[in-house]
């Protein structure tokens, strides 16, 4: 991530303050408290090397002093803060690893960052036209749901998030289901019966096995070609 604020020196400088502080016990204890400058240079020690959101920065600062004296630090250096850029980069960075919008939404929030931020940036993307799951990674995870058994309808509402999303989904997904789901039904039957032997004597039993591969969200014509 570039910025231009600081140098490198700098951040080197600031890391170095920090650490010889914590070394020497200078930072809070049950008993003592940061001065103003020692929490002004923690924030810039933070804030250098975690690129936090505003929000996360002035919350680490709540823990360290009075509200009152964290905001005003918080405020002494927010003309620093880049929170768009750093939105913007964390942003990439996630949709470079193929994660999802439901993913990245929840990380961003998680690091309280602004939801209308996060949103500005991603309804563009839902909104291109353009499917943002990579199809080599997609393949890979669609692989890796049907070896758990997961029902072709479960993976799809799993990974489906855009209409993009739907004519690549469903390729792949007749590409790993050439036969419908018959072998998957198989297994998760032989998971439920095995040992028990006497789930296959009443119709009951029957209907409750019936049932919970229905929860599965495999489809109840394939599920009858299993259960006799």
């Amino acid at each position: 991530m570039n910025f231009d604020i600081l140098s490198f020196q700098l951040i080197h400088y600031l890391n170095n303050i920090y650490t010889n502080s914590f070394n020497n016990t200078l930072f809070l204890t049950v008993e003592k408290k940061y001065s103003p400058q020692r929490l002004k240079d923690y924030a810039l020690w933070y804030y250098f090397r975690y690129y936090p959101s505003n929000g996360r920065l002035l919350q680490k600062l709540h823990e360290k002093w009075e509200e009152i004296d964290a905001i005003h630090v918080f405020k002494d250096i927010q003309h620093l803060t880049q929170e768009d850029e750093i939105i913007k980069a964390k942003i990439d960075n996630y949709l470079f690893r193929n994660k999802n919008f439901r993913y990245i939404r929840q990380k961003m929030r998680e690091k309280l960052f602004p939801k209308e931020k996060i949103e500005s940036i991603l309804e563009p993307l839902a909104e291109s036209g353009n499917s943002i799951l990579d199809e080599n990674w997609l393949r890979k995870k669609i692989q890796n749901f049907t070896a758990r058994g997961k029902s072709r309808s479960y993976i799809f509402y799993t990974l489906w998030e855009t209409s993009a999303d739907r004519e690549l989904l469903e390729w792949l997904l007749s590409e790993c289901f050439p036969d419908g789901e018959l072998e998957n039904i198989q297994r998760e039957y032989n998971k439920i019966t095995s040992n028990k032997p006497e789930l296959l004597k009443t119709r009951e039993w029957k209907q409750k096995i019936t049932q919970k591969l229905i929860s599965k969200w495999f489809k109840y014509d394939e599920i009858k070609l299993i259960i006799q």
